[in-house]
């Protein structure tokens, strides 16, 4: 019996049930967990995922976690629309397209994410259930990393960071096309891709992805025909209809100071905008470029 954990608007579930679509795995069954209740918390779930994150697969008892991983194994015990190539050395470049993904685009959506609608979201709880929150977080540098973009907003180093390795992405993702490929990886459509478009979908939500696709033909694209996918609609990958009002209007807040903050950055002054938020908080103690 195949069992997935998740919760319909995180950003790594939607890879998983992109990933199912797309080897038309239908029979499953669904554990859904609302974050916003703390019901990743439960003494029942951190037993299957003692990070307290989603996705999480139970296949027949055995537990497989993280989403990528989760998707390379459903693309494993199924034969049906291969989604990874079958050369050994293609194989290794897909994947460290994945680990880009999972090293600094997962991280990137995520500050941009709570330093837009889930800040607002947070500053409406009082101080003491806001710090209740980041009290039960399971993961102590994702917790900083939220914590720190709630309460600096834009001004926060993890949103610099997210703003400068989205540009590097998507500077990457046109480079690669360049030689007419359609696909990532080739002529194949593969988990580089899915593992990918839950991050740009939820950019895309929240009114941002122009920032950084205007003057990139190949990459919009190469996102068109990414969102034209089935699985893509099927899943309902990006912020749920009932919720996108929200995401738009909270993105919208940031736009501008995320094209602002962009132009400094390629201008090479992301460090020195860094270090600026952090002696806001932390005074002269914190050392660098002045």
């Amino acid at each position: 019996m195949l069992e997935i954990y998740y919760y319909e608007n995180s950003i790594c579930a939607e890879r998983v049930l992109m990933t199912l679509r797309e080897k038309d795995i239908r029979d499953w069954v669904p554990h859904h967990l609302h974050l916003f209740k703390g019901e990743h918390f439960t003494p029942e779930y951190l037993r299957l995922n003692p990070k307290g994150v989603v996705p999480t697969l139970v296949h027949d008892g055995e537990i497989v976690r993280e989403s990528a991983i989760i998707c390379d194994y459903l693309d494993d015990i199924s034969t049906a629309n291969p989604l990874k190539p079958q050369l050994a050395l293609k194989r290794a470049q897909m994947r460290e397209w994945i680990k880009d993904s999972d090293d600094y685009t997962f991280e990137s959506v995520g500050s941009l994410s709570f330093a837009s609608v889930f800040r607002a979201r947070m500053l409406e709880m009082s101080p003491e259930k806001r710090a209740a929150h980041w009290a039960s977080q399971r993961v102590l540098d994702r917790a900083l990393r939220q914590i720190s973009c709630v309460e600096l907003g834009l001004d926060s180093p993890y949103v610099t960071r997210a703003i400068a390795s989205w540009d590097r992405t998507w500077k990457y993702i046109e480079n690669v096309l360049a030689d007419g490929r359609p696909w990532l990886m080739g002529e194949q459509f593969t988990l580089a891709e899915i593992c990918y478009a839950p991050f740009i979908a939820r950019i895309e939500g929240l009114k941002l992805l122009e920032v950084w696709l205007e003057g990139r033909p190949l990459a919009q694209a190469w996102w068109k025909r990414l969102m034209q996918r089935p699985s893509f609609a099927i899943s309902q990958v990006g912020p749920s209809k009932d919720e996108r009002a929200i995401y738009e209007r909270e993105g919208s807040k940031i736009a501008r100071g995320v094209a602002e903050r962009l132009v400094s950055i390629r201008a090479g002054r992301g460090l020195e905008m860094a270090l600026a938020a952090l002696r806001s908080v932390y005074g002269s103690q914190v050392q660098g470029v002045p």
